[in-house]
């Protein structure tokens, strides 16, 4: 009663750890494209919010310069790169340099807010294509293990005549 009980379960266990092996073996690039494929499209939808809200921010300034002409004339010395001739105007001195830091610290605070999903490092591995041979190697073992050793026994007949 216990051997079939432990037959069953060993069976059931290798023969399952075999065909996962050789379906992650078969299917394991696939797997990796569709990482690589959520990847960009969260990508794409970052850039769509930022270029959303760059349109929003263009459109605000053209509705305060179609209200207020005199914003025109703050902004166009600013934009144009040209120095500043009005007396009460705050001139700020910025630097390629200040600017060159600056763009990196927002690059590392954006690069730390993506959430984009990482390929996992035990599926970086197993797409190998060295790791694949072995994996549908050491599956189909497996496979094969499970029905040779943990089948069911062959039924004894109640005849003799087989061993004349």
């Amino acid at each position: 009663m216990f051997e079939k009980f432990y037959r069953a379960l060993f069976f059931s266990a290798c023969s399952a750890i075999g065909v996962l092996a050789v379906s992650l073996a078969v299917l394991g690039p696939e797997v990796k494209f569709l990482y690589s494929i959520k990847s960009a499209t969260i990508r794409s939808e970052q850039n769509n919010t930022k270029i959303t809200q760059l349109l929003a921010d263009h459109q605000e300034l053209i509705n305060l310069i179609n209200t207020d002409p005199n914003v025109l004339k703050r902004l166009a010395p600013v934009e144009l790169g040209q120095e500043v001739n009005e007396p009460n105007a705050i001139a700020s001195q910025i630097t390629a340099d200040s600017l060159a830091h600056a763009k990196i610290v927002v690059e590392e605070t954006e690069a730390q807010t993506t959430n984009e999903p990482q390929i996992p490092a035990w599926l970086l591995r197993a797409t190998v294509t060295s790791s694949r041979t072995v994996l549908f190697a050491a599956g189909a073992g497996l496979i094969l293990v499970s029905f040779v050793c943990f089948s069911t026994p062959e039924q004894r007949t109640g005849r003799n005549s087989d061993k004349a």
